[in-house]
C-alpha cells in the first residue's frame, strides 16, 4: 500500500501537475479530496487506492514537464559526501535525494515540481551546482532510510544534546537549527490558530524581540516567547524561510512565500512575507484558515429585509456588485459566502484573486501575477473568452478595468468586485473620478454593501460604561430621547475573553440597492450627499445607524465604535 512522507505543498504540486497534463480530470480531483476527507488519508494515498494514478505514471509525467533525467537511487552508491551533503533532517523533512557528489556538483533526485524553487538554497548550502533528477517517491524514501541507517564518525560525536539539527551553510557561517527551535516555531503558529489569530508578527530590535498576533483586528504582544525569541532569532528567521522555500542567504531583499501548517486540531495555509529591516529581517504570517471560507450567507449577521436585497443581486442574470470598506474589514469572507451561496452544476463562475485565500469546489480561481503583467486587467479580458455566469475581480484598482468589468456586467454576466471606500455611497463617486461615464455606472450597478468589522462586547464581563454621558451620544448623532434612556455597555475583562473585554467580532455594514432613483441621480451628476439623502428616503440605513443599534444592544462598547467607525463620523 502507497504510503509516504510528502508535505502538503508537494502532494498538491503533483495533484495540479497530473491535472494540467489531462491525467486526471477535474471529476476525479473532486473524488480524490471528498474521498480523502472521508478515509483520513492524504490525497495522493487516496489517489493511489482509487486506481486514478501510480508512481510510474508521476514519474513519467515529471520527467517530461522538467525535462528531467530519472535517476536510479537503486543503483546509487551512498557514500560519506553522501550522507553529508545535507543534514538528515534537512533531506528526510523535504523528501530530497542527494545521490552523487563531485568536487563541484551535487545531483539531487526529486518527485515533485515544487522542490524546484530550492534550487538556489540547495546551491548556497552546498557552494556547488546542482543537478536536479526525477524519482519515484518510495525510491527517494528508501535512499533516504539508507542514508539514516549508516551513521559515520562525524554524526556520532556530535553527540546527543543536539543529534537532529537543521545545518545551513551560507558562504559567511553555518546556521544551526535544532529540534528546540523547530518545536518554538511550531509552537507559536499553533498557539495563533488555536487563539483564532489572523496573522502572526514576528519583530527585533536592538535590545528586545517579540511576537505579535492580531486578534479580532487588533495586535496583542505575546510577552512569554520574547526571551527566546530574542536569543535564537536568526535561527527562527531561518525555520520559517526553509518552511516557505524560500532562499535563506537572502537577507538584503523582501522575500514572499507560503507553507501549510497542520496541528492536531486544524489545517491552514500560511503566506509568509520577510522584510529586511535595520534589525534584522520581520516576518508577518496571515494565517488563512480553511473554515473562514466556509461561512453561509446567512451566518454573516444581515438583517432579514437586507439579506433579501442582497440574495435578489447576486442571484440577477446580469449586474455589478460592489463590497468596499477597508483591509481588514471581511470583504473577502463576503464574497466567499456570496460565491458559496450561488454555486451551483450549471454555473460557469471564475474569480481572478491577489492571493487566492481559499479554495472552493466547482469555482475557477486564478491567481493575478502583477510582476508578470498579470493584472486583474488582463484577467478580466481573459474571463471573457471562458463562456463565464459570474465573475470576481479581486479589486478593481484603475479606469481600465472598471471599464471591463462593467461592460461585462451589461452583456449578460455578474460581476461582483471590491473596493477602498469608506461607505456605499462614495463608491459611486470614486467611479466617477476613475473616470468611468456616469451613464456606464448607472447601466451596470446593481448593489453596493459598505462593512466593518467591530469587536464584540464579551458577553461574560459585559457592564454598563458610566463614562459614556447624553453628550457624547448626542455628538455621533443619536436624538436627545435616545441619549437620555441609553445605556452603553462594555467588557470589564475576564479569564473568557483573555481580559480584554471583548470576545469575537460582528459585521457594521449598509447595503445601497442602486435602484431607478439613483440610477437617475447618478444621470444628473448628483452630488454624494444628495445621492445618500435620495437612498434614505427609499429606505437605506447607513452604517452608523446600524452602528447605534449595536450600541443600543449591548453587544458593541463606544470604544470601539469610536475606533471602528471614527472614519466615518460626521
Amino acid at each position: 500500500m502507497f504510503k509516504s512522507k510528502l508535505d502538503n505543498t508537494s502532494e498538491q504540486s503533483i495533484i495540479s501537475m497530473l491535472r494540467e497534463h489531462d491525467a486526471l480530470d477535474e471529476d476525479q480531483v473532486t473524488k480524490i479530496r471528498n474521498t480523502s476527507s472521508e478515509i483520513g488519508k492524504t490525497k495522493l494515498e487516496t489517489a493511489f487506492e482509487l486506481n486514478l494514478t501510480d508512481e510510474d505514471k508521476i514519474l513519467k509525467i515529471l520527467s517530461n514537464t522538467y525535462s528531467l533525467e530519472v535517476a536510479n537511487l537503486k543503483k546509487a552508491v551512498v557514500t560519506d559526501n553522501v550522507k553529508n551533503a545535507f543534514d538528515k533532517k534537512f533531506i528526510e523533512q523535504n523528501l530530497i535525494a542527494p545521490f552523487e557528489v563531485g568536487s563541484d556538483f551535487l545531483k539531487i533526485a526529486i518527485s515533485d515540481g515544487s522542490k524546484l524553487s530550492m534550487i538556489k538554497t540547495f546551491e548556497t548550502m552546498t557552494n556547488k551546482a546542482i543537478e536536479v533528477h526525477a524519482a519515484k517517491i518510495s525510491d527517494i524514501e528508501d535512499f533516504i532510510s539508507r542514508i539514516k541507517g549508516q551513521s559515520t564518525n562525524a554524526d556520532t560525536n556530535k553527540g546527543t544534546k543536539n543529534a537532529k539539527l537543521e545545518r545551513k551553510k551560507t558562504k559567511d557561517k553555518v546556521v544551526e537549527i535544532g529540534d528546540d527551535v523547530i518545536e518554538f516555531g511550531n509552537k507559536v503558529i499553533s498557539n495563533a490558530v488555536e487563539l483564532g489569530a489572523s496573522d502572526i508578527h514576528i519583530e527585533c530590535f536592538r535590545d528586545s524581540a517579540q511576537i505579535r498576533y492580531r486578534i479580532d483586528g487588533i495586535l496583542r504582544i505575546m510577552d512569554n516567547y520574547s526571551k527566546y525569541l530574542f536569543k535564537e532569532y536568526d535561527a527562527i528567521i531561518t525555520r520559517v524561510k526553509i518552511m516557505s522555500a524560500l532562499d535563506i542567504a537572502e537577507r538584503r531583499k523582501p522575500q514572499d512565500g507560503a507553507a501549510a501548517f497542520k496541528n492536531d486540531t486544524k489545517e491552514v495555509d500560511l503566506r509568509i512575507s520577510i522584510l529586511p529591516t535595520k534589525n534584522k529581517e520581520r516576518i508577518v504570517m496571515r494565517i488563512l484558515n480553511k473554515e473562514a471560507g466556509d461561512k453561509k450567507l446567512s451566518e454573516l449577521g444581515f438583517e432579514a429585509k437586507d439579506l433579501t436585497k442582497l440574495e435578489k443581486a447576486i442571484t440577477s442574470p446580469q449586474g455589478m456588485v460592489l463590497v468596499t470598506g477597508p483591509t481588514g474589514s471581511g470583504k473577502t469572507t463576503t464574497l466567499y459566502s456570496v460565491l458559496k451561496h450561488i454555486n451551483q452544476p450549471g454555473m460557469n463562475i471564475l474569480t481572478a484573486e491577489d492571493p487566492v485565500e481559499y479554495e472552493l469546489d466547482g469555482i475557477g480561481q486564478v491567481q493575478v501575477k502583477e510582476q508578470i503583467g498579470y493584472t486583474f486587467e488582463e484577467a478580466l479580458r481573459s474571463f471573457l473568452r471562458q463562456d463565464p455566469e459570474v465573475i470576481l475581480v479581486g479589486e478593481i484598482r484603475d479606469k481600465a478595468t472598471v471599464d471591463i468589468a462593467l461592460k461585462a456586467s451589461l452583456t449578460g454576466h455578474l460581476v461582483f468586485s471590491t473596493l477602498h471606500t469608506n461607505d456605499a455611497p462614495s463608491s459611486i463617486t470614486r467611479l466617477l473620478n476613475m473616470g468611468t461615464p456616469n451613464y456606464l455606472i448607472s447601466a451596470a450597478l446593481t448593489l453596493v454593501m459598505a462593512q466593518r468589522l467591530a469587536r464584540k462586547n464579551c458577553a461574560e464581563c459585559k457592564i454598563v460604561d458610566e463614562s459614556i454621558n447624553p453628550k457624547i451620544l448626542t455628538d455621533i448623532g443619536f436624538n436627545p430621547e435616545e441619549s437620555l434612556r441609553a445605556k452603553i455597555h462594555k467588557g470589564k475583562g475576564c479569564d473568557k475573553c483573555g481580559n480584554t473585554g471583548y470576545k469575537g467580532r460582528m459585521g457594521i455594514y449598509e447595503i445601497l440597492v442602486v435602484d431607478k432613483d439613483i440610477k437617475n441621480g447618478i444621470l444628473k451628476n448628483l452630488t454624494q450627499l444628495e445621492l445618500t439623502q435620495i437612498a434614505k428616503k427609499n429606505g437605506f440605513k447607513t452604517m452608523q445607524e446600524m452602528g447605534h443599534d449595536l450600541l443600543l444592544s449591548g453587544d458593541l462598547s463606544f470604544k470601539e465604535y469610536d475606533r471602528v467607525m471614527q472614519s466615518d463620523i460626521g
